[in-house]
């Protein structure tokens, strides 16, 4: 098998969706010697916020001296950036090479009527990949919700984390905040500690009892007070203050509000791997925060207009969006440039980004099969007086937005990480190449 025929042999799975149980996966993760039982594993399920702890506590334990595996999902301009050790990502040839284990295992399992999920092929390649490569410690991103999902094979993990809790992929998890917290707190384990984000009461309570229910000790970023925060285009810089510990300065890297409280999941982290043995200094806390990086999270490309590439794809993300939006550029003019799926409730998105807007253009993702057409989110409006934009071709799109984009204007490109991952891409081969 070479390079092509893995990245065919991946994408014919494209199209399926959650497989009932893992009983296939555990047998193919047996046939290769269970890989997944011989990690450290850090489990991390949230509605939003999984990615940008898994960055900021990657960048922590890097710091510390640490090989760290991340799988993360999805990926902004090419499939490597899913699986990464110290930020390097998984080359073509051991890509290649695992894919084709995988390949002969399935051909061995299924015969012709069945196969691996798109997802499931993912979690195996990473289970494989860091075993073989032998990361100290694994961050493993769960795809979708938690209790069924491909990565929750795993039984025993160094350290589970929560993170916000918000509604969406409700036709799988839920309609009810209740029901979706529910199967995210399927990823705690008995007697395995849990770190559990500043969230609302009562998503909170719900794994409170979960985890009482399993013996598992709690660890909660709202026993960690902040003070003295400042925010600006470049990041955060606040001083935390941890339990029986004195007051700590931190200078956070990613921009936003919301990615203090992230952070404050990731030192409620740190502290539960400390009391497992690790060996996490402040040196390494600060130096990991400072220099963490996420691309299409509040990233603001220092162009001319400038450009925030947000992936935010829920309401709850864009509600955190719209509130930093208005703390970063008061008073300035914003361009929406947007596109979201269709299998999302864009409308609300949608209205509310348009109040803050004063010009929109309305687009799709290269890979555009699962999103929303232009007129579809046009048609979503209620009421909006400025100028309206529709043009599939993102890159067509943002040269539109930029064009459109008065003087001391900013451009927002938000709705979907796929659509920011492009816009990304395709701001870098704007400028030769080189990195943002």
């Amino acid at each position: 098998m070479n390079f092509e025929q893995a990245q065919a042999y991946l994408f014919a799975s494209f199209g399926e969706g959650r497989k009932k149980g893992h009983g296939a996966l555990l047998q193919a993760l047996a046939a290769f010697g269970n890989p997944q039982e011989k990690l450290k594993i850090i489990h991390v399920a949230g509605t939003n916020g999984k990615g940008s702890f898994c960055k900021l506590m990657a960048s922590i334990l890097h710091a510390s001296g640490l090989k760290v595996g991340v799988f993360t999902s999805p990926h902004m301009e090419v499939f490597n950036e899913r699986l990464t050790i110290n930020d390097a990502m998984i080359t073509d040839e051991d890509f290649t090479a695992i894919m084709g284990h995988i390949a002969h295992i399935s051909s061995q399992m299924f015969d012709g009527g069945d196969s691996f999920s798109f997802f499931e092929i993912w979690t195996l390649l990473a289970f494989i990949y860091f075993y073989k490569k032998e990361v100290d410690i694994l961050l493993l991103e769960v795809g979708i919700g938690g209790r069924l999902d491909s990565t929750n094979v795993i039984t025993s993990p160094l350290l589970s984390v929560i993170m916000s809790i918000g509604m969406d992929h409700m036709a799988l998890l839920g309609n009810t905040i209740e029901e979706i917290a529910k199967e995210k707190g399927g990823i705690i384990k008995p007697n395995r500690p849990v770190a559990l984000h500043d969230d609302q009461a009562l998503v909170g309570g719900i794994f409170n009892q979960m985890a009482d229910a399993a013996k598992a000790k709690q660890y909660l970023a709202k026993g960690i007070l902040i003070t003295s925060l400042e925010m600006g285009v470049d990041g955060s810089s606040f001083v935390a203050h941890l339990p029986d510990a004195p007051p700590l300065p931190i200078t956070l890297g990613l921009v936003g509000d919301y990615q203090v409280e992230n952070a404050k999941t990731a030192l409620a982290a740190c502290i539960a791997l400390r009391d497992l043995g690790l060996n996490i200094q402040i040196e390494h806390i600060q130096k990991g925060l400072k220099n963490a990086k996420h691309p299409c999270r509040m990233e603001i490309v220092k162009s001319n207009p400038p450009i925030v590439l947000e992936g935010s794809h829920n309401m709850q993300g864009v509600a955190a969006c719209i509130k930093n939006m208005k703390a970063l550029f008061p008073n300035q003019s914003i361009t929406l440039l947007v596109a979201v799926l269709a299998d999302k409730e864009f409308d609300e998105m949608i209205n509310a980004l348009a109040a803050i807007a004063s010009k929109i253009v309305f687009t799709k993702p290269v890979y555009d099969f699962k999103a929303a057409s232009t007129q579809a989110l046009a048609s979503s409006l209620r009421s909006f007086d400025g100028q309206v934009f529709l043009e599939d071709d993102c890159s067509k799109a943002l040269k539109i937005a930029k064009d459109i984009t008065c003087k001391n204007g900013v451009i927002l490109c938000t709705g979907s990480l796929y659509l920011a991952g492009d816009i990304r891409r395709v701001l870098k081969q704007e400028g030769g190449g080189k990195a943002i």
